[in-house]
């Protein structure tokens, strides 16, 4: 049996359309075992097999049981021509083609899927795309996502595979749900990327800019790239992106709360109080830069990207949705008056969507966003 090593190692065609990719599924997920549902045209290790069974690990290997038996082995390989379901508990039951490798990594259960990289495509724009309607915007994503995968396709290559399903890489759920117009937005762009001088161009994006787009460094400590800058987004007063639902919201955080988020994010000691939050910095796009949270004996600065990723995983991402925001204080909380979602770097998609609906196309819209950008294939 080949190693899952010789797998991610075999030749790969030059082109983007023709690239295999390999993904880690249920990447978030620690589990020992999973149950599989197969359709026809599906080999287990070479053996034809239909029907249900449950696979899992057993010390470093993998068994099957159920209607095939298998195993134990280092890893075990199914070929799909045909659908595969997998599901079990706590996991969310989703539907995959194409080669699904199981083995064992760290006392969990590694599952790998090899897919051609445009059906990969096809599913994370419906993943990361799903709230948008116009074919234009879809279009945008689509080359926007694959220039991701090509810039970062080494980003797993440590761990013996090339993306992982979640949003750290880019949001994959297998084929069951892929929309028609996200596979048409794939195909329509087959193997369309976006670069910069010759080479990919690494194309973050997110939700909502809230007006204006942020300039990387001011998120990331990264080189500086001169297409990742701020830009405006549409007429004064008239973003693109304020079609979005929930375009600005209101967070109400109360002083007892933020001691509490503070304590655990370590911004402040176990027994300090937050006292007052101010904004003391601003980035080139106008967002929060830097905090300083006061307590009753010293005032803490915090870096506004870090303030948004600590209160979001700790409270939930809707209680600090972007770093666009301006603060009230009153005598027990503080309120944030804010707009947009998500980091924003590079592509807004709901800007995207709303210069589709004004008529823009979609290189339109990706030169707008990448500024000195220009879309072509490998």
């Amino acid at each position: 049996m080949k190693t899952l090593l010789l797998l991610l190692l075999a030749a790969v065609p030059a082109g983007a359309s023709g690239r295999q990719v390999d993904i880690r599924l249920y990447s978030l997920h620690k589990i020992q075992a999973i149950s599989l549902e197969a359709e026809d045209g599906v080999q287990v290790d070479g053996r034809n097999f239909s029907g249900k069974a449950r696979i899992s690990i057993k010390g470093s290997q993998v068994a099957m049981d159920g209607a095939a038996k298998a195993g134990p082995e280092k890893s075990l390989r199914v070929s799909a021509a045909g659908p595969v379901w997998l599901s079990g508990p706590g996991l969310p039951r989703r539907r995959y083609t194409g080669q699904l490798l199981f083995s064992s990594d760290k006392k969990r259960l590694k599952i790998i899927n090899s897919v051609p990289l445009e059906t990969y495509i096809a599913g994370v724009v419906t993943g990361e795309a799903s709230d948008l309607s116009h074919p234009e915007a879809y279009k945008a994503q689509a080359v926007t996502a694959r220039t991701y995968i090509v810039k970062h396709l080494k980003n797993h290559s440590g761990e013996g595979y090339h993306l992982c399903d979640s949003t750290h890489c880019q949001l994959y759920t297998g084929v069951g749900s892929v929309s028609p117009k996200a596979r048409a937005a794939a195909e329509a762009t087959s193997g369309e990327l976006l670069f910069y001088k010759g080479q990919p161009a690494a194309t973050f994006y997110h939700s909502i800019c809230g007006g204006h787009t942020e300039e990387m460094t001011s998120v990331w400590y990264y080189d500086h790239k001169p297409y990742l800058v701020s830009v405006k987004d549409g007429p004064p007063g008239k973003p693109y992106c304020a079609i979005a639902p929930r375009f600005r919201w209101k967070t109400k955080l109360y002083y007892t709360g933020l001691t509490r988020l503070a304590r655990q994010a370590g911004w402040i000691l176990p027994d300090e109080q937050a006292l007052s939050l101010r904004i003391t910095g601003w980035s080139p796009s106008g967002r929060a830069k830097v905090l300083e949270l006061r307590t009753q004996r010293r005032a803490v600065l915090i870096q506004g990207t870090d303030f948004y990723h600590g209160i979001g995983r700790r409270a939930g991402w809707q209680a600090v949705r972007s770093t666009a925001f301006s603060l009230l204080a009153a005598k027990d909380y503080v309120l944030l008056d804010g707009a947009g979602n998500g980091h924003g770097v590079g592509m807004c998609q709901w800007g995207a969507e709303g210069m589709a609906r004004r008529g823009f196309k979609y290189r339109e819209i990706l030169k707008h966003y990448y500024p000195g950008t220009e879309t072509g294939h490998d």
